[in-house]
């Protein structure tokens, strides 16, 4: 009872100052509670749902190192199934990692840190330098985990690193000096210590071409310096096409002279006049300099779809050896070599980028007018010395729909088939034609809508001041197809109104057996010719119930009867037409091809040919069987 009088009394204590901190009633009751037992009082009404105890509640009664009210919770844990492993861990680890260092303390020279240098691989591909730093002596030695108070300083071609790490009850400072080959560009360069016990750096070199080694000093020996096979061998493809350099501004300088790039060779100040390009020796740099030797080029696409204006992204690609280079400036240009000028003679300058950065890009915000009298984009590579002579340049082109849709759209169905077109489609050119490269035909649900799927025909060519056409061959519309649809088109799209046409399926007569297009019968009189295949008879047939779609009859020789399968092939020549508007009969006078045994009777569509079907009636050249007999 007076235990849990005196937690409840510390409890309502910090639920008192609690207003005034962060810290949750709980975790202050407990801070407060004099003893172990004091503390299982204060728990206790908490016990019975594990899954609202804070995690720190758990970290500090490990902490305060109440080991039986500790496993009393981790008990309870199991019971409801709660996982306390994580806040368990993090406490004893902690209170550990404060033992061990209190037994570290022990060695009177633990509090003294030596100083070692650090085992480290390298690698390289054309634009980078890549280290892997180990804390430790030798790289397949142990060392430690992490370092506290990392430091990374890089500058011209000088990398430092120190950090104190602790392994094996030793404290130790890792420092690491390296004095490089040729410089780099420290505002590219980064590192970070991701990886454990290690420290990952890139060096972004001020010049993309392939060392010949790491350190500037050939001579120089570093016993726990590594070549980094692994890395270098994906690397290898990023260097082909480089053989090693064998100088820079650093080996130069050290034989008291300036290097030229151009050569890759040392030379006294006094005979930079010999190095091509660079003439003027800058001995603060240790180089033999002057303008840029190479030109970018640029990309850059209209994204303002309004004419005369433009907006987007000017995209800049670094000349290939660009180390001469500080800046790529591009101005509105007049021609593909000639900067624009405004009325008072000043250049039209768009924007100037730093050629150090990977994206180099400029952008035109949106509705930006188009200067009168440009026609391209320039870009200058440029340094101190000024500006390389030419200029990448990209022809302006204003990205703006075509201004006028089509001016008509005709088709007439020449197929006959049931949902089968076929046949010209002709498109009027449109009213203004400046803006057009081409027209788009598709199929539409609509007027105006193309179809969902398979909406595309073809594009078609525009011819200057002709209209165009198209010639469909037989096939069926998609799905929801009504009507065709041309736009007027170019690179940078159609015009959003289409010419339409809407799609008229025209069949011609009898595709089907028994239509009340089809012929309904046809007879021929006995064969009175005396002559082996020859013949003398009449044929009369029965025309169709419905004419609408039949110009005419069309009769054959035939080698079999008609089927309910498509008749063309039963056919053997052909005998004569019959306008439909003329007695439906034909005298038949003449040879009989070898093979007949029937007439045929089609119905024809004008324009759309004859039909599938047809009506048949047997022939037989009976005074031809009846010589052959007496023969």
């Amino acid at each position: 009872m007076l235990r849990a009088l005196l937690g409840a009394a510390l409890l309502a204590s910090a639920v008192a100052q609690a207003v005034k901190g962060s810290r949750s009633p709980l975790i202050q009751a407990l801070e407060n509670a004099p003893a172990e037992d004091e503390a299982r009082s204060i728990l206790g009404p908490h016990l019975k749902d594990m899954k609202t105890l804070e995690k720190e509640v758990v970290e500090l009664v490990v902490m305060r190192q109440w080991w039986t009210l500790a496993r009393e919770l981790v008990s309870k844990s199991h019971e409801q199934k709660v996982d306390l492993s994580f806040s368990v861990r993090k406490a004893v680890r902690s209170l550990k990692d404060e033992a061990d260092e209190l037994l570290r303390t022990l060695n009177p020279n633990y509090g003294m840190a030596q100083q070692v240098s650090p085992a480290f691989q390298w690698a390289q591909n054309d634009t980078s330098i890549f280290l892997t730093i180990k804390y430790t002596v030798r790289w397949n030695a142990p060392g430690a985990l992490e370092v506290t108070d990392p430091s990374v300083n890089m500058t011209g071609n000088v990398f430092n690193f120190s950090g104190l790490g602790k392994h094996s009850n030793n404290k130790y400072k890792y420092f690491l000096s390296i004095n490089l080959f040729d410089n780099i560009e420290a505002q590219l360069s980064n590192w970070n210590a991701a990886s454990v016990g290690k420290l990952s750096v890139t060096l972004r070199k001020r010049w993309a071409r392939k060392w010949p080694r790491l350190l500037s000093d050939k001579k120089t020996k570093v016993s726990n310096m590594h070549m980094w096979m692994e890395m270098q061998e994906k690397l290898d493809s990023s260097l082909s096409g480089f053989s090693s350099v064998s100088n820079s501004p650093i080996t130069c300088a050290a034989g008291g002279k300036l290097y030229c790039v151009a050569t890759d060779t040392c030379k006294k100040s006094e005979n930079c006049s010999q190095c091509p390009g660079k003439t003027e020796a800058n001995e603060e740099v240790h180089l033999c300099a002057g303008k840029p030797s190479e030109k970018a080029s640029l990309t850059f696409q209209d994204a303002d779809m309004d004419e005369h204006q433009l907006s987007g992204e000017v995209k800049i690609h670094k000349a290939r050896n660009d180390f001469d280079v500080d800046t790529y400036a591009v101005f509105w240009g007049k021609s593909d070599t000639a900067k624009l000028e405004n009325a008072d003679g000043k250049e039209l300058l768009l924007g100037e980028v730093s050629a150090l950065g990977n994206d180099l890009d400029l952008m035109i915000p949106q509705n930006s007018p188009v200067p009168e009298g440009a026609t391209h984009l320039l870009v200058f590579s440029r340094n101190a010395y000024g500006e390389y002579a030419t200029p990448g340049s990209l022809l302006l082109r204003d990205a703006a729909l075509p201004k006028a849709k089509p001016g008509g759209l005709t088709f007439e169905d020449e197929d006959g088939g049931k949902d089968l077109v076929r046949g010209r489609i002709t498109i009027s050119r449109a009213a203004d034609e400046e803006k057009i490269s081409e027209y788009s035909l598709h199929w539409g649900r609509s007027p105006t809508r193309k179809t969902s799927q398979n909406s595309f025909i073809s594009a078609v060519r525009k011819e200057e001041g002709k209209d165009v056409s198209h010639w469909l061959s037989s096939q069926k519309p998609p799905e929801g197809a009504t009507h065709l649809l041309a736009f007027s088109k170019n690179d940078f799209g159609e015009h959003p109104s289409p010419a339409s046409f809407q799609i008229v399926d025209k069949t011609k007569a009898c595709i089907s057996q028994n239509e009340d297009s089809c012929p309904q019968g046809v007879q021929v009189t006995a064969d009175e010719d005396p002559q082996p295949r020859q013949a003398k008879a009449k044929v009369t047939f029965t025309a169709a119930k419905s004419e609408e779609k039949i110009d005419k009859y069309r009769i054959f020789w035939g080698k079999q009867p008609c089927s309910n399968d498509v008749s063309s092939g039963a056919k053997n020549g052909h005998i004569r037409d019959v306008r439909k508007d003329d007695p439906p009969e034909v005298e038949l006078a003449g040879p009989v091809p070898e093979g007949s045994s029937h007439i045929l009777v089609f119905s024809n569509s004008p324009n759309l040919g004859e039909s599938d079907f047809c009506v048949s009636t047997p022939f037989q050249d009976d005074q031809s069987a009846k010589s052959e007999k007496e023969l």
